[in-house]
């Protein structure tokens, strides 16, 4: 393999010399930069002459607009002119790396920038897609990502690498996608018929994927233009409320907003950001603090996790990546599915307590309010961000993939943005959706549906109630092991497995809310326990608290890291019958009840340095933010992925560089979609269908005193001092943002 390489670098030595004396060119090397312009000038004559019908649409006729600009490029090329030369070394060429998986991507932007002295050309980049499957379908071949050398990672096909030892450069191989450049005035038909011409007799069948040339005049759909109206108009609204706002505050006419002007100032950023800002340092025995770490840390996870496998098309060390995620610290990557799980259990523990506390305080229950309250909360947003996906978002994105977005996503969300505002993507996977993430809100919405008939006989009838519950606990674990049973599935979805048998899990058993349901039943145990708890606490001897934590612990590693040696890619471990059953049907239920001790444990003054942690107001600010942030994070880590320019390298380093950058970037476009979607929505709630619930929205919420605290031997914890708590509609926000995750 050495010898082979060492003859690679003998025969390219001279042409990587040529590229090298350009750059210093294009640097200012100084004195010798004629000599060395010179010398550029002529190794790009060669290269272009001898691999031109491979980047060029060279059969096209003389007498063409295409034909003349070719024939000007090549005069002005003999001439020593540089724009030309510009266009030709952007040409995306077999480049070191091979054998990782590295691409030919070429520059971008070294080529749409390069234009005649008259500007009369200019460069159009294009990407090719050669292949030796016959007739492509041109429309697919963006999803047709074959691994290099054709072959699995870890089996290489050694007589290619040998064949490439032998092979200039700039040669082309099949299924390794390249870029080219060439005047703007060449159609993309013109350069596949060209290559069709002189490569289809070599067995190999291109097709140009897509052309893109700067400053394209850009084409406005109807869709464009209702969004930005619509984007337009609540900025407008949000604007002129936090300007009333603000007059109102300073000029202490509060009074005014008791009138038509709250409907108005619902919109005002200058008061919904400070409740979004706002820390409550203060402790007490109905407000679960340590909540606030857990939905950020789990947000971040998910994050992290998407954030991994989202550059994969277009990273350089593609066969080493599988190595890589071979680590443990890849295993948190791999089996990253307990982050969702969170969710799911701080979703059902919310709204248990929430559901039962409200139906307390009023001797009822109303159906109306309950599903009302979720749907005004959730769709707006959806519906604001899949119509930015299905609009505008492609005019914010250039670059040699970008076609991606435009092919797949774009269209794919113009088509199917229905399925994630009715929650129903999980149900009907085909075809994608425009916000795939949404899977989730759709299983969490189905169990919303459900929870009325499973939370309230805990309050009416509470015997029947927990042995209706703890039926349906026990089945959430049996019918995923009975479908994996049944289907011949493997325990979870595994690197090694086939991609058919990993869709066919993820359809049967990854999506549907009735295998997802263990850690959301979970959750409804411990809000009921929290709810039946009140203001007391448990007390717990030292000998309990320490077999609990630890068996939280051993729990919480075996669901992450027990499919360890069965996700390999290289010589993964087979899984047997009794593994993959007990593992695909319990570790939700065994992730859930994990978590239960630790929210239980913590917030009953048993938690120590954990507690400390997750529990500090630091939290508080992004936790209120996470429904905002899930919608957004995906879209964020899109938009900078296609419109990279190069290569991506796939390091853990560089993936946790990565994450934070959008993490970051989320937050920011999370607090737009927040005081855009969300906040407002929250307030107009209030004030049309719970007008006795709170204050002026531009008010922080009124806090009621609780009940004296009555005192148990329990371990001290600053949560049950008597202290004023949230009111319940505030608990039921707090709900609002957990469970739409």
């Amino acid at each position: 393999m050495y010898l082979v390489w060492l003859y690679t670098v003998q025969q390219h030595y001279r042409m990587l010399t040529g590229l090298l004396l350009l750059l210093l060119l294009l640097c200012g090397a100084g004195r010798g930069a004629d000599s060395s312009l010179n010398m550029a000038l002529e190794y790009v004559q060669q290269t272009a002459a001898e691999n031109a019908v491979h980047y060029l649409p060279v059969a096209v006729s003389p007498t063409s607009p295409c034909g003349r600009a070719l024939s000007t490029m090549v005069e002005d090329l003999q001439r020593n002119l540089t724009w030309p030369a510009f266009m030709m070394d952007s040409w995306g060429k077999n480049t070191d790396g091979i054998l990782s998986g590295n691409k030919y991507n070429g520059l971008y932007d070294e080529c749409v920038t390069a234009a005649s002295p008259d500007s009369t050309i200019k460069g159009k980049y294009c990407r090719i897609h050669p292949s030796r499957l016959g007739n492509l379908d041109v429309e697919a071949t963006f999803a047709h990502q074959q691994l290099p050398l054709g072959r699995a990672p870890g089996k290489l096909d050694f007589s290619l690498v040998r064949e490439w030892a032998q092979k200039p450069r700039m040669t082309i191989f099949p299924e390794m996608e390249y870029g080219t450049c060439m005047p703007n005035v060449c159609t993309k038909e013109e350069l596949q018929d060209s290559l069709a011409q002189y490569l289809v007799p070599t067995g190999v069948f291109p097709a140009v994927i897509f052309c893109e040339e700067q400053d394209t005049d850009l084409q406005f759909t109807d869709g464009d233009i209702g969004f930005v109206s619509l984007a337009t108009f609540l900025l407008v609204l949000i604007g002129c409320a936090s300007l009333v706002d603000i007059y109102l505050h300073f000029s202490s006419s509060d009074y005014l907003a008791k009138g038509a002007l709250r409907y108005l100032l619902v919109f005002s950023a200058y008061t919904n950001l400070s409740k979004m800002f706002q820390v409550n340092l203060k402790a007490n025995p109905r407000n679960i603090t340590c909540l606030h770490a857990m939905r950020t840390l789990s947000m971040t996870w998910v994050i992290w996790c998407h954030q991994s496998n989202i550059p994969f098309p277009n990273t350089a060390n593609i066969l080493q990546v599988f190595q890589k995620f071979e680590s443990i610290l890849g295993q948190t990557l791999l089996n990253g599915y307990p982050s969702v799980d969170t969710f799911f259990f701080l979703s059902g523990l919310l709204l248990s307590y929430s559901v039962l506390k409200e139906t307390k305080r009023t001797r009822s229950f109303n159906i109306f309010l309950f599903y009302s309250h979720r749907i005004l909360r959730i769709v707006p947003a959806i519906g604001i961000m899949c119509g930015f996906q299905a609009t505008v978002m492609r005019f914010f994105l250039s670059g040699p993939l970008s076609y991606v977005w435009n092919m797949s996503w774009q269209t794919s969300c113009a088509k199917n943005w229905w399925k994630d505002v009715t929650f129903v993507n999980n149900f009907i996977p085909d075809g994608g959706s425009c916000l795939p993430q949404t899977w989730y809100i759709a299983a969490d919405m189905q169990m919303y549906l459900v929870a009325p008939l499973i939370i309230l006989p805990l309050y009416f009838y509470e015997d029947i109630g927990k042995a209706w519950l703890l039926l349906l606990t026990a089945l959430s674990a049996i019918i995923p092991a009975a479908i994996i049973y049944d289907k011949n599935l493997p325990p979870t979805t595994l690197i090694s497995i086939d991609l058919s048998l990993y869709q066919k899990y993820f359809n049967l058993v990854y999506l549907p809310p009735w295998t997802r349901a263990s850690p959301w039943l979970a959750g409804v145990w411990v809000g009921y326990i929290f709810f039946k708890q009140g203001n007391t606490r448990y007390k717990m001897s030292p000998l309990v608290v320490t077999v609990g934590w630890t068996l939280a612990a051993i729990t919480g590693l075996l669901v992450v890291f027990g499919m360890y040696s069965y996700n390999h890619f290289i010589s993964p471990t087979p899984y047997e019958l009794m593994s993959c059953l007990t593992y695909g049907g319990l570790h939700r239920l065994a992730w859930g009840a994990a978590l239960s001790w630790l929210v239980f444990a913590c917030h009953n003054g048993y938690g120590g340095v954990v507690n400390g942690f997750l529990s500090h107001p630091v939290w508080q600010p992004i936790s209120r933010l996470t429904y905002a942030t899930y919608l957004v994070a995906f879209p964020v880590q899109y938009f900078l992925f296609y419109n990279s320019r190069d290569v991506y390298y796939f390091t853990h380093i560089n993936t946790i560089i990565s994450t934070v950058g959008a993490v970051v970037i989320a937050i920011g476009g999370a607090l737009l979609l927040s005081l855009m979607a969300e906040s407002p929505i929250v307030g107009l709630e209030k004030i049309l269908l719970r007008p006795n619930h709170g204050s002026s929205p531009r008010k922080p919420a009124v806090q009621e005193n609780v009940e004296p605290h009555v005192p148990t031997n329990g371990v001290s914890n600053p949560a049950f001092m008597t202290e004023n708590i949230i009111t319940t509609e505030k608990t039921l926000e707090a709900s609002k943002t957990v469970t739409a995750l």
